[in-house]
């Protein structure tokens, strides 16, 4: 997209759709409910078509990150024809306790991931007619209340320990 899309005063619903990362049918879909319209209409150009204007890019920004943070179409909608500051920061302040609940998960569950698959790794190396006894750095992993793999990974712990004592 080249820099002088921005020195236009309108824009087709193509070049600003690629310039938000929405499709041309989302822009219509939301002209149609009613959440976000076009600048000017097509009858003011002597066509139909719907014109958006680069000032318009915040607006539709925000309804972007709604949208796929899971506020529905219907809060949207209610918020962009009663809009406020104290409505909007409530709005905001939910839903980003939300997004980072949702981080934190994710890097627990990537830790996990990474633990395990280092885990089968290693127990993918080990041959079944040989016996070697080796020290480990201990390494934590946390997945709620005490479960099977708490006991699992203590007891990787205590043989690791039990193991390189037994050496000498």
């Amino acid at each position: 997209m080249s820099n002088d899309i921005f020195n236009k005063n309108y824009l087709t619903i193509k070049e600003f759709s690629e310039l938000v990362g929405l499709s041309p049918s989302s822009l219509r879909h939301y002209d149609k409910i009613g959440i976000f319209q076009p600048a000017k209409r097509g009858n003011d150009f002597c066509n139909n078509y719907r014109y958006y204007s680069p000032v318009q890019l915040k607006s539709v920004n925000v309804i972007r990150v709604l949208t796929e943070i899971g506020v529905s179409i219907e809060t949207i909608k209610e918020l962009t024809q009663n809009r406020s500051p104290e409505k909007l920061l409530k709005l905001f302040r939910k839903n980003k306790n939300k997004l980072t609940e949702e981080i934190r998960f994710l890097q627990e569950a990537d830790s996990v991931i990474n633990i395990f698959t280092e885990l089968l790794f290693e127990a993918l190396s080990v041959s079944e007619f040989e016996i070697t006894v080796s020290e480990m750095q201990e390494r934590s992993l946390i997945l709620g209340d005490v479960n099977d793999y708490d006991i699992l990974i203590a007891g990787v712990r205590v043989c690791g320990r039990d193991c390189a004592h037994s050496r000498t």
